[in-house]
Formats: structure tokens, C-alpha cells, sequence
């Protein structure tokens, strides 16, 4: 077994074996979450060249109590271009799923074309734990830690083939069907032999309103530092729309616009989930 199918798998049975044992202990109040969302990203991320990526996640969380444990697993699809005879891709997958130029490669090509590769990305897991103050008006602050597990592995550039380990926190105050948070996180970079990547800090602010009993809208600022040395930091907008039925299962549409050369220029994405 590789080191990181080892390390995922180790990192699983740590996160589900908690789980497992308060079933079996009788303990009440587990609840449970299932997702399943996909979307598109393009850019050319400041360069003559572009890349596609398509990103599909199956997620799972259970809650218990003030406590919530999430793991998603992603399958990716990227298109960059290469040379047309040999030569590596123009665009590669960093740290924390960041599309980042190759350095490797060589654009003084006659002819570039279009590779695709496809294969399941990292595993992410959070744990995180919740904290509310001043009843249902008050604010409400969560505190997590997530883990983003190689399981990919650096051979089709989905991965950096290295843990990434982050620290987040944010709060959210109501105001009656109008909602507005704020969100920070500080990320370890896992660093490949051959990279100079370096910790990123992230920031957001969000708001949204709902403006029927089922139905939200919701806006997003997020700002991240590149990992790369004078690399440009990653900032978009986001609106997005969910709609929650009453059985629970809740859809959510959204799009994204790249504000910077260090994300995509525009994505959609659509998700489905479910809680039980």
C-alpha cells in the first residue's frame, strides 16, 4: 500500500471510529448529512492559455450535539494544454485544489492541444465544533480543523501529493430573514521536494436573505493568499440560491466570478443534500 492510500486510510478510521462507537454505546441526537454537488471552472489565470476543470463530490457529515465531522471526496476532471509532441501540462492542481501554472512547462510550442485527465482528487475531513451566544438572535461562532488527505497522489498534477492541514473560524449573526457572517483560515501547506510553496491565510464575508419560507439567496466575497512566492492572491464573488424542501433535501445553485489571476474566471456549480 502507498504511504498516501495509508495515510487516508488511517485518517478515515480515526474519523468514522468515534462515530461508530457512540452508535454502538446508544447514544441519541446523531445526525446525519449527505451531499452530492458538481461544477465547471474556466480561466486562463493571467496567461494565454486555459484551463477546465469539472469537480464532482460525494459528501458525508454527522453532527452530535455542538459538534459536526464532514468528509468529502471529490472526482476531477482537468483539460490544460500541452505541446503537441511531448512535454508536460500547462496547468497543474497546488495546494487546497488552487489551479497553479506548471513551471515545467515549455510554451514556445508550434502546436499546443488539449490533454484531459481524470481521476478521484484529495479527501477532505473537518472537524468542527459550534458555539452560540445570546439565544437564536445571538451570534453564532464555529471553530474547526480540516485536513486535506494525498489521496491522489502527484502523478496526473490533481494533487500535490502532500497533507495540507487548516485552521477556521467564523461567525454569523441573523437579522431576522436577512443573515451576514464573516470567516478566516490559516492553512499549513504540505510541501513536495521540488516546490517553494508557502502557508496561505484566507478571509470571506458573507450575506444572505430569505425571501420566502424554502428560499434563500446569498451573496459571497473570499479572498486567499497564493502559495506560491509572488503569486497572485486568489479573490471572487459568489451568488448563489438554495431551496429546501420540506423533507429535508435541499438544492443550491450558484455562480462564481474570478475577481483576480489567481482563480478561475467564472464557475457554476449545482449541489444536492439531504439530512437524515
Amino acid at each position: 500500500m502507498t504511504k498516501p492510500k495509508f495515510v487516508t486510510v488511517l485518517a478515515l478510521l480515526v474519523s468514522i471510529l468515534p462515530t461508530v462507537a457512540l452508535g454502538q454505546s446508544g447514544a441519541t441526537g446523531l445526525r446525519w448529512h449527505g451531499s452530492l454537488s458538481t461544477s465547471q471552472s474556466s480561466g486562463d489565470y493571467g496567461t494565454p492559455l486555459s484551463s477546465r476543470l469539472r469537480d464532482t463530490t460525494l459528501g458525508l457529515s454527522v453532527e452530535y450535539g455542538d459538534w459536526e465531522l464532514g468528509l468529502k471526496l471529490p472526482y476531477l476532471e482537468q483539460t490544460a494544454q500541452v505541446p503537441s509532441v511531448g512535454g508536460v501540462r500547462a496547468f497543474r492542481i497546488g495546494p487546497k485544489g488552487r489551479i497553479l501554472l506548471n513551471r515545467r512547462f515549455v510554451a514556445n510550442q508550434p502546436l499546443l492541444v488539449d490533454q484531459t485527465v481524470r481521476g478521484v482528487g484529495d479527501v477532505t475531513t473537518t472537524l468542527t465544533r459550534s458555539f452560540a451566544t445570546g439565544g437564536r438572535d445571538g451570534i453564532a461562532w464555529d471553530l474547526g480543523a480540516q485536513v486535506k488527505l494525498p489521496v491522489s497522489g502527484a502523478g496526473k498534477d490533481l494533487s500535490t501529493g502532500q497533507a495540507d492541514y487548516s485552521l477556521l473560524a467564523g461567525a454569523t449573526k441573523p437579522f431576522g430573514d436577512f443573515s451576514v457572517g464573516a470567516n478566516i483560515g490559516y492553512t499549513i501547506v504540505g510541501r513536495p521536494y521540488d516546490e517553494t510553496y508557502r502557508n496561505t491565510w484566507m478571509a470571506g464575508f458573507d450575506a444572505s436573505w430569505r425571501f420566502m419560507p424554502a428560499s434563500r439567496l446569498g451573496l459571497s466575497l473570499g479572498l486567499e493568499t497564493s502559495p506560491e512566492p509572488g503569486g497572485v492572491a486568489a479573490r471572487s464573488v459568489s451568488l448563489s440560491y438554495s431551496y429546501l424542501f420540506t423533507s429535508g433535501l435541499r438544492v443550491q445553485a450558484s455562480l462564481t466570478r474570478g475577481l483576480s489571476d489567481g482563480t478561475a474566471d467564472r464557475s457554476g456549480g449545482l449541489a444536492v443534500s439531504y439530512g437524515f
